[in-house]
């Protein structure tokens, strides 16, 4: 039987919904689930058709009707998708939800726009079976607001009133979950993917890793622990700038194809922030064309599965027999590490730069 939860993202601009929507693909993934992306509404209609209020005579009560209206079909089509897709776990993400339209114009204006469609505000709410609100970096991380979307176009100022509106229409769901700028971006991100697999009924994978050198092992051999398989291009990209690093990944996990980008950057000698998010096939064959000679790209069979508790992933090499990389989540420092006899360590590599993926891409016949 279908296990299907929806749940809505939503927050003030540039919260950090889109790094979280990446990596939730990414690590969900790899436990078996199907994660199904409702785009934000009103960034497709201003982006994509040209359709915004003002600019081409458009009241903001008018463009609600086509935002509502647009978020509504798409959120049934991902349903509808959700029973046909071969897995049994999944979660569908809603960039912004029916009630984030709720910040834009009166209450009285609103209630006629839902009127529309036969629906409730209490109707909308119970639809959805989470929300995790992510407050904007205008309130409190101003040094990480950017411009990147097209479709934002808010001055700081105007961020933060839209944070404060965005925070009341959601005030009334049973579950909502605000995660706030007192933590690091890369923090922030972890405690909200950590709250949706609370959501989800799952345990959270730790925050500790070690990694070790092990001799190969593949499906037949772990076998027992019923791995998820996921195969991985992961192509290296000239940086734009000192210090940042640049990488675009192809993801292949039971016959869905993910593709990513990320971008590493300092902002201070000990902090780092990472952006992440989902491209189209035709943008991820643009990045690629960007590869950095010296790392190019490096592909691989990633075998993710649960150990006594533990998370674990094996990595093994097309170019390489002999060898295979196990990453194991630990909850302390100090925590024995304890392995499936399947598996024979050569030599623990935690923290060894030769056996990070871009040196690995390097010289993958030296492993």
């Amino acid at each position: 039987m279908k296990s299907i939860k929806k749940i809505v993202l939503t927050g003030g601009p540039a919260g950090g919904k889109t790094t979280l929507t990446s990596h939730l693909v990414k690590e969900l993934s790899s436990i078996g689930y199907r994660v199904l992306i409702v785009p934000e509404a009103a960034t497709e209609l201003i982006s994509g058709f040209g359709i915004k209020p003002f600019g081409n005579c458009l009241s903001m009560f008018d463009f609600q009707y086509f935002v509502v209206s647009s978020q509504l079909h798409k959120e049934k089509l991902a349903m509808e998708a959700a029973q046909i897709v071969p897995e049994d776990k999944i979660l569908i993400i809603c960039d912004r939800g029916v009630m984030d339209d709720r910040a834009y114009v009166s209450q009285k204006e609103f209630n006629q726009v839902i009127a529309r469609f036969d629906l409730t505000e209490k109707e909308i709410l119970e639809s959805y079976d989470a929300v995790i609100h992510l407050v904007s970096s205008s309130k409190g991380a101003e040094f990480a607001y950017n411009y990147d979307n097209a479709a934002r176009y808010e001055t700081l100022e105007q961020a933060r009133e839209k944070e404060d509106a965005t925070l009341l229409c959601w005030r009334n769901h049973k579950h909502r979950v605000v995660i706030g700028n007192s933590y690091n971006f890369e923090n922030k991100i972890r405690k909200a993917m950590n709250e949706v697999y609370t959501i989800l009924g799952e345990i959270p994978p730790a925050q500790l890793e070690r990694k070790f050198l092990i001799e190969y092992v593949d499906e037949d051999g772990l076998a027992a622990y019923e791995p998820v398989e996921q195969n991985i291009t992961q192509t290296y990209l000239k940086g734009r700038a000192k210090g940042t690093e640049r990488r675009a990944r192809k993801v292949v996990s039971n016959n869905a194809i993910s593709y990513f980008y990320t971008e590493k950057r300092p902002i201070s000698p000990i902090e780092r922030i990472e952006n992440e998010r989902l491209l189209s096939q035709k943008e991820y064959l643009r990045k690629i064309e960007e590869v950095d000679p010296e790392f190019g790209s490096v592909s691989k069979r990633r075998f993710c599965f649960l150990y006594k508790g533990r998370y674990c992933t094996v990595d093994t090499y097309p170019t390489n027999a002999n060898y295979a990389i196990l990453d194991v989540q630990l909850s302390d420092k100090d925590e024995k590490v304890d392995l499936p006899p399947e598996i024979h360590v050569i030599k623990e590599v935690t923290g060894d730069v030769n056996y990070q993926g871009h040196m690995i891409s390097k010289s993958l016949t030296q492993l």
